[in-house]
This record gives structure tokens, sequence and C-alpha cells, in this order.
């Protein structure tokens, strides 16, 4: 029987929503566009100068840098920079207080090989105007109910630019998508220390109705109202062979304690369509399972096994403007050595981050029991992310690589890289340098009857 406390609490949140949560405070959201720029990121230079002003003079393309447009390489705006200085293992102690304790275990894990190539910062590229207008929005409206499990008073684009606590940066650098529909095929790519490489190819899909930067900003445009579904992803094995002709479908929430994540797969072999039971949490993911669903992106999928706090900002080297790195001329022997990606096509700068750490709840079960997000403060994306296990030992670390998109004027995860420090493996998703850029924004929305088990069976068998 429950107690009288927590039927209390439970009949309050009912009436009135989880009392814990709140809108940005109107002293936060004034700071922005003044000493904060829209996207809640410090505008000022740090002490040292390391970390610049932020201008947000760029919104696009940059004048004089070529570039073929959609579906082409992005070009480096910065071809002829060259790393600051190269942080290794022999002078890690020396920038110690600018690395996460993931960034030490990698030293540590792979002293001959794992480098940081330390290039000049750059804070010049902006978002669009639209998408700040939607970042200001949020800011002055959502609110997260439902002990943290779904957000109301949201538009789209990033919620909480200024987060207040744990849950709130979670859910910022959940929200920070800014287009309506991605389109492309990539290769997701396992490494093992003894050589050997564990390769799945897709197509994939997405349509965000939400992020349309075309929607009015308006409560008549808030979630749930234009569907109970923020997302809906779809993606088409085409490698390997054995697994070929596999589809995925997957309506994906933001409200997990009103609506779960629907999941649904085409199995070429029986040529059905199979709604998946449980797709979530710490359900193995990618070639060799050397991650978790819930861990795609830094965090996905319910809050309720997490307790999050933030910890603050900090000052870290993160992964950034890694245009390098999707060379078409890099093929993936040059690429993907042994225990992490080549170094050389790196490319880290200083920034500041917000920090937020997740534990276990007490009778909740996972494979990690403490779990924390970077995430940078211009762009709201997550930059580096550590996984622990129930002994509190540090087990996997994750980098995130990131680009300026120049036609759609946004920042863009691109190539995460999942570090099984016990296994010495890793997988690099969303790998293009085979393929060709994704596209962002190039089609009209399909809309959820596409992904839906009906058509997924149509598509599988054509």
């Amino acid at each position: 029987m429950k107690s009288l406390n927590t039927t209390v609490l439970c009949l309050l949140i009912a009436l009135f929503g989880n009392p814990l949560s709140a809108k940005m405070s109107e002293q936060d959201v004034a700071r922005l566009g003044n000493d904060l720029n829209p996207m809640g990121g410090i505008k000022a230079a740090n002490a040292d100068g390391m970390i610049p002003q932020w201008t947000g003079s760029i919104v696009g393309l940059p004048k004089g840098l070529q570039w073929d447009g959609p579906g082409t390489p992005y070009p480096n705006p910065w071809p002829d920079e060259k790393p600051l200085f190269v942080i290794t293992s022999d002078n890690m102690e020396q920038h110690a207080q600018r690395l996460s304790p993931g960034q030490i275990a990698m030293f540590k894990a792979y002293p001959e090989t794992f480098r940081m190539p330390v290039y000049p910062s750059h804070r010049d590229f902006a978002y669009s105007n639209a998408y700040y207008a939607k970042a200001l929005y949020n800011a002055r409206n959502a609110e997260l109910y439902n002990d943290s499990e779904g957000i109301r008073g949201y538009v789209g684009g990033p919620a909480f630019p200024v987060p207040s606590n744990g849950p709130e940066a979670v859910w910022y650098t959940r929200t920070t998508g800014s287009y309506a529909v991605r389109e492309g095929e990539y290769s997701d790519i396992a490494v093992f220390p003894n050589g050997t490489r564990s390769t799945r190819r897709s197509r994939f899909r997405q349509e965000s109705p939400y992020t349309d930067l075309s929607n009015p900003n308006t409560p008549e445009y808030e979630y749930p109202k234009l569907g109970k579904y923020a997302s809906y992803i779809m993606t088409y094995v085409t490698e390997p062979a054995r697994d070929k002709g596999l589809i995925t479908s997957i309506f994906e929430p933001y409200d997990y304690s009103e609506n779960a994540r629907e999941v649904w797969r085409y199995l070429p072999g029986s040529r059905r369509v199979r709604r998946a039971p449980t797709v979530g949490f710490d359900t193995p993911d990618g070639p060799g399972g050397l991650k978790t669903v819930d861990e795609v992106r830094g965090f996905n999928g319910s809050m309720e096994r997490f307790e999050w706090e933030l910890l603050g900002r900090q000052e870290m080297f993160i992964p950034y403007h890694n245009y390098d790195f999707d060379d078409p001329q890099l093929d993936y022997d040059q690429l993907l050595t042994s225990f992490h990606a080549n170094p050389d096509y790196m490319r880290y700068e200083l920034k500041r981050v917000w920090v937020a750490q997740g534990t276990l709840r007490k009778g909740q079960r996972h494979l990690y029991g403490k779990r924390r997000i970077y995430i940078d403060e211009d762009t709201g994306l997550s930059a580096i992310t550590e996984n622990y296990d129930g002994r509190g030992e540090l087990w996997k670390v994750v980098l995130f690589n990131n680009i300026y998109e120049y036609h759609g004027a946004a920042y863009l995860r691109r190539v995460q890289m999942y570090h099984d420090l016990r296994a010495g493996a890793y997988i690099a998703e969303r790998l293009i340098n085979d393929s060709e850029p994704m596209l962002y924004d190039q089609s009209p929305m399909n809309g959820p009857g596409y992904f839906s088990p009906t058509n997924v069976r149509k598509l599988g068998r054509r």
C-alpha cells in the first residue's frame, strides 16, 4: 500500500503535473541575446582567451567558401589551420582540468595511439533566426511534467537553453533537432582489437513535424497538438547480406509516461512485420552490440530509470567542426584504426559545456549504474558521454563529432564513436565517407502513414 505522502504526491501530479518542474525564470529568459547567446551560451571569452567571444556573425555559407550544395561534401572553412598543440599521454596531466574522466581513461587505455589535436576555437557560426525564435518561445513556455517524462508548452527546437536541473539539461540536448526531414545512407562499423570489423549499412529517413521551422510559434503548434509522436524514423538495412531488407520503423513520443515508443520491424526472411516488444534502455544495439539503445545521441527514451542532476558548466576540449573526418577521399582503413578513430582526422576545440549526471534509481535495472553527458553550450549538442557499471567503474566513452551545415544554418551531430574500454572495441556510426552526405529538408514530409506497419510491409515486399 502506498504511504499517505506518496498518495498525496501522486494526486498533485495528476492535477497539476510534476510540482518540481517549472518554466525557465524570467531573469534567465531576459539574458538570452544579451550576455548569453540565443542558445544560452556565455557570449564573453574565457579568462585566457582560448574560448573567444561569441559573435554569431555567419549564418549559412561563409562568404568566399565554395560549396556545391546539399548532397555534396561540406568543405572545411579553415583548411589551412594547424593544431595549437596536441595532447598525448605524456602531457595529459598539464591539461587534465579541461579533460573529462573519459578522455583521461582513453589516454591511459591507449597511451601509444590516442591523442587530441587542439585547434583554435571558433564561435562565429549561428543558427537561423527561425530556429532561435523557437528557442526563445520554448524558454518562455516549455516545462517538464510527469516526473520529467514529458514536455509541454514546447514547439520544437531547443528547450531549456539555460537548464536549471539535470532533467532540463538532458531535454535540452535531446530537443536540438533543426530539420523536419533527414534522409540518406550511412555505415555503422564496429572495430575490434584483432583488426576485424563488422559493418551495417542503412538507408535512413526521419520526419519531425514539430521541428518544421515554417510552423508558427503559437500554442496551436505546441506538443502534442500536431500528434503524440515527435519523430518518425525508418531504417532499411542494405548490408550485411544476411540482414539486407530488414526495416525498422520507430514512433518516438515526447511524453514517455503517456505514450510508449513504438517500434515495428519487417523481417525479410518471414516477409512479415512484427512489433518489437521492448526497444530501449539497455537493449544492445549496433554492430557487435557494443552500445545500448538509450545512449544514442547521448541519451534518449524514458527518464524513469535514472535520477539526473546538473553539475554545472566547465571548460573542456571536445570534438568540434570535424569536417575533415567526413572527407570522401578517406577510406576506412585510414580512418578507423584499432581502439579508436585515427587522431590525424580529429579536431578538438576548447568550449564550455553543461555537465549532467544520471544515477540509477533504487529498484531499477540497467547495465549502467551512472552516466554523464557533456553538452556544448552554443549548440545544445552532446559532445561526450561516459557510462559506468554498477560498481562505479568507467566502462564506455562516447565522442560526438559535429559540423555546421551551411544550407540550413544549423549544427549537426556527425559521426558518433562508442568506445568499450574493457573490450578494446568501438563503433563509429553515421559514416558517409563512402556515400553522399545526408540531405536535410530537401523533400517534403510523407507523414505518419509512411512509417505505419502497413506501409512498412509494402516497402519490404517491393
